[in-house]
């Protein structure tokens, strides 16, 4: 039984290091993905961040991104992370969305208070129920039934206003 702790306590201490037998790895730490590339540098080290802080190995892990207030302008590159559910970029200067319109399992976004003018690339997103689209004042407003599948749908004001007109 000693022996067994001891061994335990050993792989245990040992578990950031290769280990090797007659010249072969026969154990080797998980490692952190860093097979990626994102355009923008702010959206870079968000995601690097939070790879860091969920020790992720593989893109598919990645899950949940909070990138608030990061000054992020661009998601291009995005689209490699097709695990993602939950993104939170509130308080960035993005416009473009196209890159989102790949990620089909996102459930909850927030992208208030961006540069954002067409929500249309949303649409695709079957799996989308939460989406927070309030403090873009160029948006395009979306038109009925474009995101059916949102449950929670916050847009701009002038969204909300445009929209009490058409139902009067």
């Amino acid at each position: 039984m000693y022996r067994i702790c001891v061994l335990c306590l050993l792989l245990t201490a040992c578990q950031n290091y290769d280990v090797t037998l007659n010249d072969r790895q026969v154990y080797g730490p998980t490692r952190l993905f860093t097979d990626f590339e994102v355009s923008d540098e702010a959206l870079q080290r968000c995601i690097e961040q939070r790879i860091a802080d969920e020790n992720i190995s593989a893109p598919l892990q990645l899950k949940t991104l909070n990138c608030s207030n990061a000054g992020i302008t661009s998601l291009s590159g995005l689209g490699q992370f097709a695990g993602l559910t939950q993104l939170k970029f509130s308080d960035n200067r993005i416009r473009n969305l196209v890159e989102l319109g790949q990620l089909m399992g996102i459930e909850s976004l927030w992208l208030d208070n961006n540069d954002i003018v067409d929500p249309v690339p949303l649409a695709r997103l079957s799996k989308l129920s939460q989406l927070d689209l309030a403090g873009n004042a160029k948006l395009q407003c979306p038109k009925a039934g474009l995101l059916n599948s949102v449950a929670i749908l916050t847009v701009p004001e002038h969204c909300r206003t445009a929209s009490e007109k058409q139902d009067d």
